[in-house]
C-alpha cells in the first residue's frame, strides 16, 4: 500500500509539472504572424487593434499585444453582451463591424509587400536584423506597421 501511494505521487507530481510547461516559439520566417480563432484566422495587428478599441471603450483586456488570452475573451464576452452580439467570447465579423475595424487580410497577393517587425513591448517597427529585435520580432507588412508604430531610428526602416 505504501509503495502504491508513493507511485501514484510521483504521477501527479509529473502531471502538474507538465501542464505548467508550455513552449513559446518566436516566429522566424517572414510571413505574418497570425491568431486562429475557431473557423476565422486574424492577423496579430487586427487583434492588437481589437484590443485597443475594447480598452478605449472600457472594456480592459489589459496591455495590447496581438494576442488573444483571457482579459481578451472576456472583454470580448461582456462587449458582445453590451451591444446585443451573439456572445461567443471570440473575434467575428460582427464585433469587428461594431468595433469599426477592417480585419488585415492574412492572404498572400501577388504584389510583395515588404516585411518589417516590431517587438511586444516596441513602439517602433525595425528592419530585419535591427539590434533592438534580439528578444521579439513580430512580423508585419509595413504599410501596416507605418499606421500604429514609428520607425527605427537605428535601422532606419
Amino acid at each position: 500500500m505504501d509503495n502504491f501511494k508513493r507511485i501514484l505521487a510521483k504521477i501527479m507530481i509529473v502531471l502538474c509539472l507538465s501542464s505548467m510547461v508550455t513552449p513559446y516559439a518566436f516566429p522566424i520566417s517572414n510571413s505574418e504572424s497570425v491568431v486562429r480563432v475557431q473557423a476565422a484566422t486574424y492577423s496579430k495587428s487586427t487583434v492588437y487593434r481589437v484590443q485597443e478599441k475594447l480598452n478605449y471603450h472600457g472594456y480592459s483586456c489589459g496591455e495590447p499585444d496581438g494576442k488573444i488570452g483571457n482579459h481578451t475573451k472576456t472583454a470580448i464576452r461582456e462587449y458582445q453582451k453590451d451591444k446585443g452580439l451573439k456572445v461567443t467570447g471570440t473575434i467575428n465579423k460582427s464585433l469587428l463591424k461594431s468595433l469599426h475595424i477592417k480585419a488585415t487580410s492574412t492572404t498572400v497577393s501577388n504584389k510583395k509587400e515588404r516585411i518589417v517587425y516590431v517587438t511586444e513591448s516596441g513602439k517602433k517597427y525595425h528592419r530585419d536584423g535591427c539590434r533592438y529585435l534580439w528578444h521579439s520580432r513580430i512580423p508585419m507588412k509595413l504599410s501596416e506597421a507605418k499606421k500604429y508604430y514609428e520607425p527605427c531610428s537605428v535601422c532606419n526602416p
